[in-house]
């Protein structure tokens, strides 16, 4: 039995009990298949900040020959884990990985009668199993069973493991459904009753029931074809999922979830050349029938054992997805985004406004070490705040955002409106400041992130100023007041700062920067002094969390 789980509750994740915040990256395709090859980089991940590494777990590999398992590799990647003082999220590749099943082992593969594949509606096989057959699912649920067990052995004092990923992008690329024998029956049935119902009381936004009519089939549904055949799609392989989901849930109890291979949601928001690896707007296009928001409700009735669905995030307006998986599921996870600054400069929004339990930017194994700047700052930021961030996303008193040039954000926090602006702009692009807003006590705020300032105003119209502002630098597991910030670094009191750069004048350097990029500020009415005039820097600095 695992001591983690998903808290009914906030949805917050709880390892030993306790909320915990992911700061983790996922591993390319192939790296945590030799031991070898992972070793020099754990050492890596420390360094930058990293809490959890998400890692592959292939089934050709843990079952080269049916029914006898390997799982040498699997071990040797939780001790290396455990001795660098990292968790795990481990991602099971079975049937399916980015719409395809190249990751079956050789005696699936090399009989497609007993393993059958789908085919399009001219009669064209496609590499990708088929979710109707019951061998296929049986075969993987049995091997997942296998690992499933293993873990509750191998893991069951350390607790290395705190979530499971079942599948990986599954879907179907190609044709909107699949066109094989087994799925012509399929389609051609009544739909299920649970999810005749959910219909008839308006879960879709493209497929509804047809009026007077008691035991529909699929192609009977109202709605266009193509989204017809997606949620048919997607029935299926949630209830293929679902019950490989169950098999391993059995075994041992973390907390599972599968993520998607997003649709682009907006017409034209992705580049044609991106469709490849970012969805389209038709169904198969992406893959069909994976778990999107728009089919979630199928999702949730057809694999009750998965505990929640998680977006893939690399292109467009990344707070879509963020919207629409935060809205849908109870916890929101972040399993893949780009590792790119772009990419990462949506970590606070999907932490501060989402809710997000953590991210995982894609391929950091990859990156040279200039190109792990932002993943490095951002994770030492997140990690010297992380139980104040995880008590303040359950008492409403976390913000976060994104703010690009030329743009200004609005944010309501406590009694105060703050707008947060770019700091310093790029004569080479778009600049992008990005962090978070934390709420310690009526007056008193965090402000933590990269490249931004903060003006702020009372609801109550009364003039505000800052009281008392100091730069925060971790050490020795807590965060310790640095420098007083004043004068020049606070604009007199008026502004806060969060920036690398210093500031310049007239040819000559105005102000210093943040070297933490994170601040603790207080702010005070200066009409109403008396108010607050109990607010010293002993009462200041007792608010300041530690660790």
């Amino acid at each position: 039995m695992s001591d983690h789980t998903i808290d009914p509750t906030t949805g917050q994740l709880l390892v030993n009990g306790e909320p915990y915040l992911i700061r983790g990256i996922e591993l390319h395709n192939s790296t945590a298949s030799s031991p070898e090859y992972l070793q020099p980089l754990w050492q890596q991940f420390v360094d930058a900040g990293v809490n959890t590494v998400l890692a592959p777990v292939s089934w050709e590999m843990v079952e080269p020959r049916e029914g006898e398992f390997d799982f040498s590799v699997v071990d040797a990647v939780l001790v290396a884990a455990r001795q660098h003082g990292l968790k795990l999220v481990l991602l099971w590749f079975g049937s399916w990985k980015n719409g395809s099943s190249s990751y079956a082992p050789s005696w699936v593969k090399l009989d497609s009668e007993r393993f059958p594949l789908q085919t399009d509606e001219a009669g064209h096989t496609l590499d990708n199993l088929s979710p109707f057959s019951a061998a296929n699912r049986d075969a993987d649920a049995a091997a997942f069973a296998a690992f499933m067990e293993h873990l509750s052995h191998a893991d069951s004092r350390s607790g290395t493991v705190i979530m499971v990923q079942v599948e990986n992008e599954l879907g179907l690329l190609g044709p909107a459904r699949s066109y094989g024998p087994d799925a012509l029956a399929a389609w051609a049935a009544p739909v299920p009753a649970t999810l005749l119902k959910a219909l008839r009381e308006k879960a879709s936004p493209h497929v509804s029931a047809p009026a007077g009519s008691v035991h529909p089939s699929w192609g009977d549904l109202d709605g266009d074809e193509d989204r017809k055949a997606e949620l048919f799609m997607a029935w299926h392989y949630a209830l293929y999922a679902g019950y490989v989901a169950a098999a391993g849930l059995q075994r041992h109890d973390v907390p599972l979830f599968t993520n998607a291979w997003l649709d682009s949601s907006v017409p034209d928001e992705v580049n044609p050349n991106d469709l490849a690896v970012a969805g389209g707007q038709t169904p198969g296009v992406y893959p069909s029938g994976g778990p999107l928001p728009h089919v979630d409700f199928a999702w949730k009735l057809a694999a009750p054992a998965i505990e929640f669905l998680a977006p893939d995030v690399y292109f467009g307006d990344f707070e879509i997805p963020f919207k629409g998986y935060a809205d849908t599921n109870a916890t929101f996870f972040v399993p893949e985004m780009r590792a790119d600054s772009h990419g990462v400069s949506h970590t606070f929004l999907a932490i501060g406004k989402y809710g997000a339990i953590g991210v995982a930017p894609f391929g950091f194994d990859s990156l040279h070490e200039k190109d792990t700047l932002d993943v490095r700052r951002t994770y030492t930021q997140l990690a010297a705040l992380e139980k104040e961030i995880l008590r303040a996303q359950v008492r409403d008193r976390i913000r976060g955002f994104r703010v690009v040039s030329g743009e200004e954000q609005a944010l309501a926090l406590g009694g105060y409106d703050f707008v947060i602006r770019v700091h310093s702009e790029r004569l080479d692009g778009e600049a992008v400041g990005y962090g978070l807003l934390l709420q310690l006590d009526e007056d008193t705020f965090i402000a933590a992130g990269h490249n931004f300032t903060v003006d702020f105003s009372p609801r109550d119209g009364h003039p505000v100023a800052i009281l008392q502002a100091d730069e925060l630098l971790l050490g020795e597991g807590e965060l310790i007041p640095q420098r007083r910030l004043n004068g020049d670094e606070t604009f007199a009191g008026t502004r806060i700062r969060i920036a690398d750069s210093p500031d310049r004048m007239h040819g000559f350097m105005l102000t210093t920067g943040t070297l933490s990029g994170v601040v603790r500020f207080s702010l005070y009415s200066r009409t109403k002094r008396a108010a607050v005039a109990t607010h010293d820097g002993t009462d200041l600095t007792a608010a300041c969390p530690s660790h």
